[in-house]
């Protein structure tokens, strides 16, 4: 009997020597049965098929299916409160039950045959460990974001009638325009303000995006993003030159886009020296929708670049603001599988490149 035909006929008791493994130790003792085994049965079966093509009795996998099993395994032992180090182990004593069978089996195993048991483990493990990761940091960024919100909400309300009773004092005189003070408590109250929404709309971003596509186009995101910064660029007398090539329908969050798309015109701007422009270039390449937005900062620090989308960082210290305008770029992008980079122009600005699939995955989007 082969290695592959002796797994395939004893997999119940390759799953029992598992199960005995690991139960009370690496698992509770308490767990139900099917709950324990999970994706344990298809990841057998997998290993059961590479065993055969090795033999020449049949062809491999596709990846994608053993990517697939782990990743589900890892997401269902997050859910059941697993710990990291019990899903490694419990992989580690799958490959002693599958060798313990073959020993009982009257099988020699060949140097290759380890190799694809070991093989197997070792992606399994990759797969089942990374997918537990990435949803256990989306949960805690989830869980991070619910209590800056919470907070910012909490802050709002006091701010902003604040905010109203300086603006009623400020009108009726009561407070003198001229007085230093005055000014100082103005500009802190708008800080604070802006603070406020920005972690708002931080958190809005990066809870657990669920996109909410709608029809667009280039052109009228250029034209809402210009709007919104028309008056901020009035006042430093910069000009903003748009311009999109081959524009058609889009099917994006335009919630989202418009936040990345503002933020970093608002960002050209503020950076920009007075009397400048600023270039907005979109075009439709093949499957991406490529948006540039040109600015006239005067380029870069060393140092800046990879940290251009940090949370917190600013270009420039003697500027306003709290760093938060890149990231929340990012993480809209990033949401819709896009990427966002951007280029240094030492001794003149910088290009920040924003690039969006022209369409959902799903057509029936």
């Amino acid at each position: 009997m082969t290695l592959s035909d002796l797994l395939e006929t004893k997999r119940d008791e390759v799953i029992r020597r598992w199960s005995e493994s690991v139960h009370g130790d690496v698992v509770p003792g308490t767990m139900p049965h099917l709950e324990l085994v999970d994706h344990l049965p298809v990841f057998i079966e997998q290993i059961v098929a590479l065993l055969r093509a090795l033999e020449g009795r049949g062809s491999e996998p596709p990846e994608s299916a053993t990517e697939r099993a782990g990743a589900a395994h890892g997401a269902q032992r997050l859910r059941l409160g697993f710990s990291l180090e019990s899903v490694v182990r419990e992989y580690g004593a799958l490959r002693d039950a599958i060798l313990a069978q073959a020993l009982d089996g009257g099988i020699t195993l060949s140097f290759a045959q380890l190799q694809v048991i070991f093989d197997a483990v070792i992606t399994g493990i990759a797969h089942a460990v990374s997918e537990y990761a990435r949803q256990r940091d989306a949960e805690l960024t989830r869980q991070a974001n619910e209590h800056f919100a919470f907070i910012a909400h909490e802050l709002r309300n006091p701010l902003s009638s604040a905010s109203t009773a300086f603006g009623i004092l400020k009108g009726r005189g009561v407070l003198p325009p001229a007085d230093r003070m005055v000014a100082v408590l103005e500009r802190s109250l708008l800080r604070t303000s802006d603070l406020v929404d920005q972690t708002l709309e931080t958190a809005r971003v990066t809870s657990g995006i669920e996109l909410h596509r709608h029809p667009t186009t280039l052109t009228a995101l250029f034209e809402e993003a210009e709007s919104a910064t028309a008056s901020d660029a009035d006042a430093k007398s910069i000009t903003i030159n748009s311009k999109v090539v081959g524009d058609k329908e889009l099917s994006l969050d335009t919630r989202l886009v418009r936040s990345a798309l503002g933020n970093l015109l608002r960002n050209a701007v503020k950076y920009s020296a007075p009397g400048t422009r600023i270039e907005l270039r979109g075009s439709i390449s093949g499957t991406r929708a490529v948006v540039e937005v040109e600015d006239a900062c005067g380029g870069l620090e060393p140092g800046k670049v990879e940290a251009a989308f940090t949370p917190f960082v600013r270009f420039d210290a003697r500027q306003s603001g709290f760093g938060l305008g890149l990231a929340i770029a990012k993480q809209a992008v990033d949401a819709h599988g896009g990427s966002i980079r951007v280029q240094n122009l030492p001794g003149k600005g910088c290009v920040f490149v924003l690039e969006l699939p022209a369409a959902a995955d799903d057509p029936s989007i």
